[in-house]
């Protein structure tokens, strides 16, 4: 004996002929796998990024464990989704039969348990993460805490409304047991709207307040290039999501949650329903690229499009003629001169400032400077060793000949002076 609620829906179902309307796009079953496994898959993609990240810095917290509970919250949610399409999802609600109402309502229930405990986890994961940003004691940082306790207690509500939205819980597909509902189990198409479209409206409002929280501080000067842009790319995503709650509260108030202009939630509800498990999805993708894109940047994109920069430069030392004059009449006046010790000493300070200007390993490595090599032999050899690399100082060059040069005229000049000793009356 069907009861009195029963009999209303029945009645509600039947208040008007909706065959002849055309079937939206988002009731068809391509197009609702085409959007959720997408969507899921990259949501997946960026939170292991970011857990990733997070494990690689040694830096897990609260906010890594609620978007890890949120991202199975959405997933579980977003399964039984695709799962309803199997019992008249995207179809006229008479026309399915009672079993897959039954059905269908069940699976329903899980996803709009699932949706309201990940809109919550998002929001404390979001102002979690701000903790991480600014200083103790700063007003933003008290603005972070009461928005986590703002948003816990609107959470907590909304949720036990969802797991519970009749006792006993059977009520909410069971509309033939006696069971008292309320709000999202409602019987009543008023209770009913005003119930998904106060959720809807006041989780847009929660996430306009947290993505303002960091605005004042992307505009701030002494904010780092990685921070502000990890912010851009939270706002902008955010933005988003919002957009998508403030579309799915479009569609709830224009079909009252699928009871206008009749009954008929396995019609008029998928909108809001895919709409719901885009917004999570993009939510988890939100919370997590600021956290992995900087680092993901300087760990590998770099490294992708920079492989090795190498500064070489080139610089050639010859010796004027009056230092050359200068230096002949100092080296043979000293009587302790000597051209090859002085020679090897500016060899030993070559290599010094060789190795002082190629401090580059990939550099330091495969070439050979000219100075470390002594004949045309061993200059073969360098390089061969090097692979064909080598550094010519034509400066060297010029200071062996004068060098060379010097020698000479140390000699002459030794012979002059045994000449003149040896024949005073010359």
């Amino acid at each position: 004996m069907p009861t009195d609620d029963a009999a209303e829906l029945v009645r509600l179902m039947t208040a008007y002929d909706n065959s002849h309307e055309p079937r939206p796009l988002l009731n068809h079953r391509a197009t609702v796998y085409g959007l959720i496994i997408p969507f899921m898959a990259v949501s997946y993609i960026c939170v292991i990024l970011r857990i990733y990240t997070r494990i690689k810095l040694r830096c897990l917290g609260w906010d890594d464990l609620f978007v890890v509970l949120f991202r199975i919250s959405a997933t579980v949610g977003s399964i039984f989704l695709c799962l309803s399409l199997n019992n008249g999802f995207g179809e006229h609600i008479l026309k399915i039969g009672y079993d897959n109402i039954v059905a269908f309502q069940k699976k329903f229930y899980v996803c709009l348990a699932t949706y309201t405990i990940s809109t919550t986890l998002v929001k404390l994961c979001l102002l979690s993460q701000y903790l991480r940003i600014f200083e103790a004691g700063s007003r933003a940082r008290t603005v972070c805490w009461i928005g986590l306790a703002v948003a816990g207690i609107w959470g907590t509500g909304f949720s036990f409304c969802a797991l519970f939205p009749c006792f006993p819980v059977s009520g909410f597909w069971d509309w033939d047991s006696p069971a008292h509902c309320y709000g999202f189990g409602s019987k009543v198409p008023e209770e009913i709207a005003g119930t998904f479209a106060g959720h809807t409206a006041s989780n847009a409002v929660l996430d306009a307040l947290v993505l303002a929280i960091p605005v004042p501080l992307y505009f701030r000067k002494s904010t780092a290039w990685k921070q502000r842009l990890g912010i851009g790319i939270l706002l902008i995503l955010g933005l988003v999501v919002n957009l998508l709650s403030i579309w799915r509260l479009q569609t709830i108030v224009a079909s009252k949650a699928g009871t206008y202009p009749v009954l008929d939630p396995t019609w008029y509800g998928p909108k809001s329903i895919i709409l719901a498990a885009l917004e999570v999805d993009l939510a988890s993708i939100c919370a997590s690229i600021p956290t992995f894109w900087p680092t993901l940047t300087d760990a590998f994109l770099n490294k992708i499009f920079i492989t090795q920069e190498v500064h070489i430069t080139h610089q050639h030392r010859r010796l004027s003629s009056s230092s050359s004059s200068s230096s002949s009449s100092s080296s043979t006046s000293s009587p302790h001169f000597n051209p090859q010790l002085s020679f090897l000493e500016h060899g030993r300070q070559d290599s010094k400032a060789y190795d002082r200007h190629y401090r580059d390993d990939f550099v330091l490595h495969r070439v050979i400077p000219a100075n470390m090599i002594e004949d045309d032999k061993d200059k073969d050899k360098g390089a061969e060793a090097c692979g064909g690399s080598q550094i010519r100082s034509e400066g060297h060059r010029g200071f062996k000949r004068e060098c060379e040069r010097l020698r000479l005229v140390a000699v002459e000049s030794n012979k002059s002076s045994e000449k003149s000793e040896r024949n005073p009356m010359a």
